[in-house]
């Protein structure tokens, strides 16, 4: 039986898929756009600042599977904003960070340049399957998008789950 948290890990890697598929991308100013100022203004991020967009997507795609599930996350959206700040959680948080080379579908990873994203599949051995936010399109500005990600170049990923007892004030 699946418990709340494995529900809602799924259901935020839906609605990555679910974004992905709309074309999500940077219109106007760097940073900027409808749907990237939805993730922004979720984040408590000011529309005017020119903040990467990467967390903010996987803060959203959370928010809306918790909202779900009634499920509290153990994290507030000021963790999500940079790849530093979310490392820094994940060290106060261990028995979020996995350690054993399985990903889920829903798991959150910080890449070694602080880039932070979401694995939607993974069949076995390095190579993930992902989607991103604030991502590179051959020089059309930035958008969401698939990716294949090796896991030899995350810093560390996170699962969410009710180990630890989520109940609970979450370190910061």
């Amino acid at each position: 039986m699946y418990d709340r948290y494995e529900r809602m890990r799924y259901e935020a890697a839906l609605v990555a898929l679910f974004e992905e598929s709309k074309g999500v991308k940077e219109e106007g100013e760097q940073n900027r756009g409808p749907e990237i100022d939805r993730y922004k203004a979720l984040a408590h991020s000011p529309k005017s600042a020119n903040h990467d967009w990467c967390g903010f997507f996987v803060f959203f795609c959370y928010a809306k599977a918790a909202d779900k599930f009634s499920a509290p996350l153990p994290f507030t959206s000021g963790v999500l904003w940079s790849g530093p700040k979310l490392k820094t959680w994940a060290e106060k948080n261990p028995v979020h960070t996995v350690s054993d080379g399985t990903f889920l579908p829903g798991d959150i990873y910080v890449m070694t340049w602080g880039h932070i994203g979401m694995v939607i599949s993974h069949s076995g051995g390095d190579m993930v399957n992902t989607v991103d936010g604030n991502q590179s399109s051959l020089g059309k500005g930035k958008s969401l998008k698939q990716n294949v990600r090796n896991r030899n170049d995350m810093a560390v990923i996170i699962r969410i789950t009710d180990t630890g007892g989520l109940g609970s004030p979450a370190k910061y």
